[in-house]
């Protein structure tokens, strides 16, 4: 299957140890975001910028898989949760939407009926049937 995980930058460390683990399992990671590295200003590196947000967009409508990691704060990631609804709307193929975390019903958006919530990335292993006796989950709160 193919993964986008949406997040703060903060989680961006957690995120590659865990994209490793589940590439280590076959699956395919298209969030590769998690490799560029802070871009902010985000005026200052607008090519760049501009470059990774085309880019972004395809790999998220070409995932089948999409975890957002909530967050109190942060606005990429909605806008990332956004194109996954699209995708799923449009019914441009099938995808599965999942939010993580303590802070995953605070919009309209993260309530829609296509969106499944869990209160960790475990629950997510679970639903999508990897295996994960083998691997130390990083803390995302």
């Amino acid at each position: 299957m193919k993964w986008y995980f949406a997040s703060r930058t903060r989680h961006t460390q957690k995120l590659i140890v865990i994209s490793k683990f589940l590439e280590s399992k076959g699956e395919t990671i298209l969030s590769d975001w998690i490799y560029i590295g802070m871009l902010t200003p985000f005026e200052e590196h607008k090519q760049k910028v501009q470059e990774v947000a085309v880019h972004d967009i395809k790999a998220i409508l070409g995932s089948d898989i999409f975890v957002l990691v909530s967050d109190p704060k942060g606005t990429d990631m909605f806008v990332e949760l956004g194109v996954a609804l699209a995708k799923h709307t449009a019914q441009l193929q099938h995808i599965q939407i999942y939010i993580v975390g303590e802070h995953a019903k605070r919009s309209l958006m993260q309530l829609h009926p296509a969106v499944r919530h869990a209160s960790t990335l475990q629950e997510v292993f679970d639903d999508t049937g990897i295996e994960y006796s083998d691997f130390e989950f990083p803390d995302l709160t």
